[in-house]
């Protein structure tokens, strides 16, 4: 690169629009930066990402207060260079005022795409941050310290399955199966059903038949600890053996490092240093403005270093920041105490090592907020970790399985409305080759989501259980029809019937396993 092009580039003066330097503001105050710099270069990049080049800008349009080329580009000015004049097709003959055209017509036009990000989540900071980071090549940066990687391999053809054991019409007796991962398909589950109906058992032989036919890895969040015992599974998940680890927390400690690496670039560490903060709170309802910023720069900074990356660390900052911000000890003080005095969690295997094995992590011994706060951890990570990943392969239509996550007693986590880790893995990782199933009481575990993700639910399995209109309401766009109370009562649905919604069928009443006599 021409040392002079270079020098005057550096010294060189940016100007943003008057709109863009307003939307600057905005978004430092959304994604947590801490310079003017910051948010420009996410200006400049996200219009980067489109195929076709900015308009130039008028020559009537008013500028605001330039940035330095050296504080605009940084140490990465070479890397910055390259880009805009291969995107530019500058020839070499072109000054530094051809650059600094291309570049604040870029600044504009990406302050206009920002603004129509921000309005499309409707101002949600850590949706925004997980949108922009998609747009990057290959889905972006890795948010959870783990490797770009296929995850599981998975098999490129049909999983074809059974509604539980017996699997037939309730009308005729004809035996009747779905497929799990065709054309159009949604590969995601919900079964519900009240206590003792049979939907656990049934959502079990379903995982089992998915497992058995893809090979690849799950991740089973056994909220009642029906399936752990000493250290070994138990009941219907005996069979897999030494094949799945048996995990119970409060014994037993999740191996799983949440955080990004170092070196992963500082947006992508504040995305996911935001992102475990927002699930972290969750679980702690009196968190305010203060304490959320002081929690979130306290898991950067421990992200941002090597040495002890766990949660005593952060814990450990995040009481300095508030002692030191002459604030009381707080619920998020509280939380964090009770995750590492009961060692939860230990950094000993990154996301890819941990999801590309199969787990069953048994939460029976925790307290409720503790059982919701580590859930929405491990759905955080997850979540991190299967949307970094590539678009799992398509043959002749069916998409490669890669990985499934199973949560019993969901309706810890459905209840949460700004639950955006399960959102994310319910409406965007079907690409990635997810499964989720949720196992769950009643519809109305589903009413009140941010988010109808309902909609993107392939399959409902559903018992006996307690219906609400408002519940019954949330399943009406899977099913497509409007419902009716007495469909999901004991006299509609005797013991062993479910009221099914598969792929490509209308509603119907399936027996799923013949009860004892």
């Amino acid at each position: 690169m021409n040392h002079e092009f270079r020098e005057a580039t550096w010294k060189a003066q940016f100007r943003p629009t008057e709109a863009s330097f307003d939307l600057e503001e905005k978004v430092k105050a959304k994604l947590g930066f801490g310079t003017r710099y910051e948010p420009a270069r996410l200006m400049i990049g996200r219009s980067m990402c489109e195929p076709t080049a900015p308009a130039p800008v008028p020559n009537s349009t008013r500028y605001s207060k330039p940035i330095p080329g050296e504080h605009l580009f940084g140490d990465k000015i070479d890397l910055w260079l390259a880009a805009l004049i291969l995107d530019g097709s500058l020839a070499q003959s072109a000054s530094v005022d051809d650059l600094r055209a291309l570049v604040e017509a870029h600044w504009a036009r990406g302050a206009s795409l920002l603004v129509d990000e921000m309005d499309h989540v409707k101002g949600d900071d850590v949706r925004l941050a997980m949108r922009l980071s998609e747009l990057l090549p290959d889905g972006g940066a890795s948010l959870s310290g783990g490797s770009l990687s296929a995850g599981g391999s998975g098999v490129a053809e049909e999983i074809r399955l059974r509604v539980g054991a017996v699997s037939k019409l309730f009308d005729s007796g004809s035996d009747v199966n779905f497929l799990l991962n065709g054309p159009a398909t949604s590969p995601h589950i919900a079964l519900m059903g009240g206590s003792g109906k049979g939907k656990t058992t049934t959502g079990i032989q379903i995982a089992h038949q998915i497992i058995e036919s893809s090979g690849v890895p799950f991740l089973f969040i056994d909220n009642k600890g029906e399936f752990v015992e000493d250290g070994k599974l138990v009941g219907a998940l005996a069979s897999f053996g030494s094949r799945v680890g048996a995990l119970e927390v409060g014994t037993d400690v999740i191996p799983l490092d949440f955080l990004p690496k170092p070196d992963v670039g500082e947006v992508s560490l504040k995305i996911a240093a935001g992102r475990l903060r927002d699930a972290i709170v969750l679980a702690c309802p009196n968190a305010g403005p203060a304490q959320k910023s002081l929690l979130q720069d306290s898991i950067a900074a421990v992200s941002a270093r090597a040495g002890n990356r766990d949660l005593g660390t952060i814990r450990q900052n995040y009481e300095q920041a508030i002692q030191a911000a002459g604030k009381q000890f707080d619920s998020v003080v509280s939380r964090l105490k009770e995750l590492t005095e009961l060692r939860c969690f230990s950094p000993s295997l990154t996301p890819t090592e941990f999801f590309g094995q199969s787990w069953v992590i048994s939460l029976k011994l925790l307290p409720e907020e503790l059982k919701k706060l580590v859930t929405l951890m491990l759905l955080e990570s997850l979540c991190s970790y299967t949307l970094a990943q590539k678009d799992s392969a398509v043959n002749a239509g069916v998409r490669t399985l890669r990985h499934v996550l199973i949560v019993d007693e969901a309706r810890k986590v459905l209840k949460e409305a700004k639950n955006m880790a399960l959102i994310d893995l319910i409406t965007k990782s079907r690409s990635k080759g997810s499964s989720v199933m949720l196992l769950s009481q009643d519809p109305s575990d589903f009413e009140g989501q941010d988010y109808d993700f309902m909609t993107q639910i392939g399959v409902v399995v559903a018992f006996a259980c307690h219906q609400s209109r408002s519940g019954l309401k949330a399943l009406e766009g899977v099913f497509g029809r409007k419902l009716q109370s007495n469909e999901f009562s004991d006299t509609w649905l005797e013991q062993g019937v479910a009221f099914c919604k598969l792929p490509g069928r209308l509603p119907e009443r399936i027996r799923c396993w013949e009860p004892q006599l």
